[in-house]
């Protein structure tokens, strides 16, 4: 978690979050290089663990496999 510095720059694990299904996690972490903000605003989670348990778009419809998703931006009817 880089100590300190995790309050500063992004991180892999604040990353990690930013991809999270986890209810905790919905609509945070918003930073792309200064997770500083997140915490300024009160976007950035605050969980006890360390890791996320489900990580995705939750509600989004997205096909499986490659060709279907290269061709979803295409085809999808929204």
């Amino acid at each position: 978690r880089l100590g300190p510095l995790r309050y500063l720059i992004v991180t892999p694990n604040f990353h990690h979050w930013h991809h999270s299904q986890d209810q905790e996690a919905l609509d945070k972490n918003y930073a792309a290089h200064y997770a500083f903000l997140d915490h300024l605003f009160g976007t950035a989670v605050n969980s006890p663990r360390v890791w996320p348990e489900r990580y995705g778009v939750l509600g989004d419809y997205v096909p499986k496999g490659f060709l279907r998703q290269l061709a979803f931006p295409f085809t999808w009817k929204g």
